[in-house]
């Protein structure tokens, strides 16, 4: 997945072909929002954590581009 700060800061092209040249295969991708409540449920995992709020908040701030490798 491709975080916030990064695709606002125009990094997505650059991932992406780093994870190609790996060796990786993109099976598929999209580029879209997380709402605060998908992304709570996303990371439930880590509810009990300290970090979980901002980490919430965090995902939720932009775009984001997650993949199927």
């Amino acid at each position: 997945m491709i975080k916030p700060d990064a695709v606002q800061d125009g990094h997505s092209g650059s991932i992406i072909k780093m994870i190609e040249e790996a060796g990786f295969r993109i099976v598929a991708l999209k580029k879209t929002k997380l709402t605060p409540e998908r992304a709570g449920e996303f990371y439930a995992v880590h509810k009990e954590r300290p970090f979980y709020n901002d980490l919430c908040q965090y995902m939720s701030s932009g775009a984001i581009v997650p993949m199927i490798l």
